[in-house]
């Protein structure tokens, strides 16, 4: 059917993003692939873009998409992307691009930079993924400059209202439900001692839960604690999203 043949591109790229909200990542990144490979060959480039960007959202950029070339490679999607760039028109193809070479490359410099420019056209959901997976490069990577990025990252979650996206969580350090308690009285200044009596636990149980945090999130210690907590999706103080 016409109608059906029109709609499919979007059909399926919200397929994709039901399976994201699953939380099993293989599954969205295999289907969005396809769904690429499909696009390329109808000619559908302008579409074939948007999927691409779900695909470098669920950091996947340095993935494969398309045909084996005569060496036996294939493209990655942010080459694609690249590709892409020059053929469809708009200014958004060129930034999506950048976004997806510096995803590629690890870059949290080129990262933040893409954040910026998303930024500046207002796509603050775009802007807070990219500020994420900067920061997630900047913590693993033990940076100084982990802490200005997980500020921004904050500021921009703040803007969007707390916003939690399949692409956001997958960044997310994961915490138990004790873990998150702790932190969060312990953010808010609430003493070890403290903590330990209200959660009925000891003091020293109350202190390896936040070690623990600490390493999961990337921080020295208390002083750093609020910010990183803020910098978490869907974090409003209460229980996480």
């Amino acid at each position: 059917m016409p109608g059906m043949a029109i709609l499919y591109p979007w059909l399926e790229q919200a397929r994709g993003a039901v399976l994201a909200v699953g939380g099993d990542l293989p599954a969205p990144a295999k289907h969005l692939g396809a769904l690429a490979d499909r696009l390329r060959a109808d000619g559908l480039a302008g579409h074939e873009v948007l999927v691409l960007l779900d695909l470098v959202r669920l950091d996947q950029a340095s993935a494969p998409v398309g045909p084996t070339c005569t060496d036996g490679t294939r493209r990655t999607v942010a080459q694609r992307l690249t590709e892409l760039s020059e053929q469809v028109d708009g200014v958004l193809p060129p930034l999506l691009a950048r976004y997806a070479r510096a995803a590629a490359a690890g870059s949290a410099t080129e990262l933040l930079a893409a954040a910026d420019g998303f930024t500046a056209r207002e796509l603050t959901v775009y802007a807070a993924e990219a500020t994420a997976l900067a920061l997630h490069r900047l913590t693993r990577a033990r940076s100084a400059a982990s802490g200005a990025a997980r500020e921004r990252l904050a500021v921009l979650l703040g803007a969007a209202d707390g916003i939690s996206t399949p692409a956001l969580r997958l960044l997310q350090p994961a915490l138990t439900d004790r873990e998150w308690q702790v932190a969060r009285l312990a953010a808010d200044g609430v003493t070890s001692r403290a903590i330990a009596e209200r959660l009925f636990l000891s003091s020293r149980t109350v202190e390896n839960h936040l070690q623990r945090v600490y390493s999961k999130l990337g921080v020295a210690g208390r002083a750093e604690l609020r910010a990183a907590l803020r910098s978490m999706p869907g974090h409003d103080g209460g229980d996480p999203a």
